[in-house]
């Protein structure tokens, strides 16, 4: 039977947004959520545009990496500027290069994980050939995780803020 996958990259800015807030000045919260979505560009473009297999290259350990380096490289130049919308929205965020590095790794690398319980065309230790996590966990429970990591990054920014 064949399966189709599609990708419902918002369930990925869950866990990015609770990391963010729990480690508020040690990984930049920018760098997480943009890296923790940025991986499904190209399979929301294949998802349109009807190019197979949905998830390509980038849903790899390696290329996720790729993609990593490109939001570091952005995110690096572009620090002022994103410091000033994280301000306005209270979020204290250190633009250190640590910060966005590890913000973009966790990111792109956290997305390819929970896409590799999901999708049976994601091989994320590429160039081996299988998929060693597919089928660990249900989408129901892929999507519980991220649902309930998303209500406390919520619940940790409110907390925050209030206080």
């Amino acid at each position: 039977m064949r399966v189709i996958s599609i990708p419902f990259t918002p369930f990925h800015i869950g866990p990015a947004l609770f990391l963010g807030e729990v480690f508020e000045k040690r990984i930049n919260m920018v760098a997480l959520i943009l890296g923790s979505i940025i991986i499904d560009v190209r399979a929301t473009y294949c998802l349109f545009m009807g190019c197979r297999p949905l998830h390509g290259p980038f849903h790899t350990f390696i290329g996720a990496t790729l993609l990593g380096l490109l939001v570091i490289i952005v995110i690096y130049k572009e620090r002022d500027t994103f410091e000033r919308i994280t301000s306005y929205f209270r979020l204290d965020q250190d633009y250190s290069r640590v910060s966005i590095v590890s913000g973009a790794i966790i990111g792109v690398w956290s997305h390819v994980l929970l896409d590799s319980f999901l999708y049976n065309d994601i091989i994320p230790l590429w160039p081996l050939t299988a998929n060693p996590f597919y089928g660990m966990l249900s989408s129901g429970e892929v999507y519980f995780i991220c649902t309930v990591f998303f209500a406390l990054g919520i619940a940790v920014y409110l907390h925050r803020s209030i206080r």
